[in-house]
């Protein structure tokens, strides 16, 4: 669909609401995490007229609150969930391919101790399995290390009762900026998504859903849109979008803390084995290392995750325990929690539970997906898509291509990044601060130096700050600060130190680009300062 308006900009938006009200469309997806996403891109890239709706803002629920890995799923060889393993790990490298900036290789140590889960052998086998069902390249095929080369790879290791290592490769990743990438490619080709619009209750004809009463949560206007089919793909909230249905969920709680990689100095990432026998990672980034994560059931407010100073304490001490290192509470400096929604397996604890995904179809002919993985988003996405057109009966639909859809346009990408880095390299940014807007951005990146460049009375560094939000609230329906500091630049968490400063530096422009007052933008503020603290005060 060729569009002159750009409906994912905020400014856009009473432009956009107007549209979604006169189109009826073949799909309405409720949900923007990374599966809603894949789903919304997926049904577009097919032919069909697509809107998204999602109550928060994009990916502000699980899907900004993973360990950030695309990876296969070394635990669920334990499992013996082959299928799973294979499905997954395939992924990895289809998901290089289409976004390389953002979804990159990353090599994992694997310490091997006399007393832990794995041994040598065991080891060894595990993950050639795991190489041969993901099919990774040569290069990327694991290592089994001696005793003095783990040493040597990772020298925090404390050394008693080391045994040997293993190198593997994962795949690390945003898992916020993927979702607002797939999103804004979704939206290029003809779909329309909307952040803070609330599903209030399903429009009914003739037994089945036709259409949703919605909620403008931003300015608290209500309409109508229509369709002929409606998937749920809530995330954690599945259960309550269906309202009167048996909850077909249980929720798993998972905490990661981060802390100053001055304190924490890995080398690189460590798959490790916690206090309780449960492995966990630990992940140098930019210049934190965070650590995550626990699994514990949850039942309580999903809009109001707390984060407990025992589950801190639990990450903390499994760190201590393995690492020749002391850390206290008072070395966090952020932190983040979410909710995986799990699949409900009666009698196992959840710990157990199988990370599989399921679809089923609801009486009222609504379609959901529930659990799941982000490494598997875009397979679960094509079995829902064919799911609804199976449904549908719309054989004019065509086939599933998002396994050639890339995120980025451009086929010089290596170009642009020398282009950009040797723009930045000249104007007072480090090679690190250039490799970390690089990750963030990709080539978009490019775009946000030529705002820059229009704003002369500005410092370089301040110039680009300002051009993020810029192109963030033109191009990635950025509504509010906390989107901004949060899902736009996951700066809260691994620069959370930099926030109250560059705050004070966008003011100005926030407000004259938003038409909002002193107070207004203050409110904006306050929000985004509670948030800060509900991820540095654990209870």
């Amino acid at each position: 669909m060729d569009r002159k308006i750009n409906f994912f900009s905020s400014k856009n938006r009473d432009k956009l609401k107007s549209q979604l009200t006169s189109i009826h469309f073949d799909l309405i997806v409720i949900g923007g995490g990374i599966t809603g996403s894949g789903v919304c891109l997926d049904a577009v890239a097919r032919g069909m007229k697509v809107c998204l709706i999602e109550m928060n803002d994009f990916a502000s629920g699980t899907s900004s609150k993973s360990t950030k890995l695309i990876h296969g799923g070394l635990r669920y060889l334990e499992q013996f969930k082959f299928n799973l393993v294979h499905e997954t790990g395939s992924e990895r490298s289809v998901l290089n391919r289409l976004a390389p900036s953002i979804v990159k290789s990353e090599k994992m140590l694997l310490p091997i101790k006399n007393n832990g889960n794995l041994n040598k052998l065991s080891t060894s086998i595990a993950l050639s399995i795991y190489d041969y069902l993901a099919g990774v390249r040569i290069k990327d095929k694991k290592q089994i290390l001696s005793k003095k080369e783990t040493e040597l790879m990772e020298p925090l290791l404390k050394t008693d009762g080391l045994n040997a290592g293993a190198i593997y490769s994962e795949y690390r990743t945003d898992d916020a900026r993927l979702t607002i990438e797939l999103l804004k490619k979704a939206n290029k080709m003809g779909a329309f998504p909307i952040n803070y619009i609330k599903a209030n209750e399903f429009i009914i004809k003739e037994d089945k859903v036709c259409g949703i009463n919605c909620l403008d949560r931003i300015n608290g206007d209500s309409f109508s849109v229509f369709s002929s089919t409606v998937v749920n793909a809530a995330g954690p909230w599945v259960d309550d979008t269906l309202k009167n249905e048996n909850n077909k969920l249980i929720l798993s709680k998972g905490v990661h803390i981060v802390v100053p990689y001055k304190k924490f100095p890995l080398k690189q990432s460590v798959y490790f084995d916690a206090i309780d026998n449960r492995m966990i990672f630990a992940i140098p980034r930019n210049n934190t290392t965070y650590i995550g994560t626990t699994d514990t059931k949850y039942s309580l407010d999903k809009n109001n995750i707390k984060i407990l100073k025992s589950e801190v304490k639990y990450l903390l001490e499994s760190v201590n325990n393995y690492f020749s290192i002391i850390l206290t509470i008072k070395d966090v400096v952020s932190s983040w929690s979410g909710l995986r929604p799990l699949i409900k397996e009666e009698g196992k604890k959840v710990t157990e539970i199988s990370r599989k995904d399921e679809i089923f179809v609801s009486d009222n002919g609504i379609i959901t997906i529930a659990g799941g993985k982000l490494t598997g988003y875009r397979k679960m996405a094509e079995r829902v898509v064919d799911m609804v057109i199976k449904a549908k009966n719309h054989k004019s639909f065509n086939k599933c291509i998002t396994s050639n859809i890339k995120l980025y346009e451009s086929e010089n990408l290596n170009q642009i990044k020398k282009q950009i880095f040797s723009y930045l390299l000249k104007n007072q940014y480090s090679k690190d601060q250039a490799v970390l807007l690089y990750d963030m951005y990709g080539e978009n990146l490019k775009e946000i130096i030529k705002i820059s460049k229009t704003l002369k009375s500005f410092s370089k560094v301040n110039a680009i700050i300002i051009s993020e939000f810029i192109y963030c609230f033109e191009n990635e329906m950025c509504q509010k600060l906390l989107d901004f500091f949060s899902q736009r630049t996951g700066r809260v968490y691994f620069e959370i130190e930099k926030v109250s400063d560059q705050v004070q530096i966008i003011k100005e422009t926030y407000k004259k680009l938003k038409g909002i007052s002193e107070k207004e933008f203050d409110l904006e503020r306050v929000e985004l300062k509670n948030y800060i603290n509900s991820i540095t005060t654990f209870i």
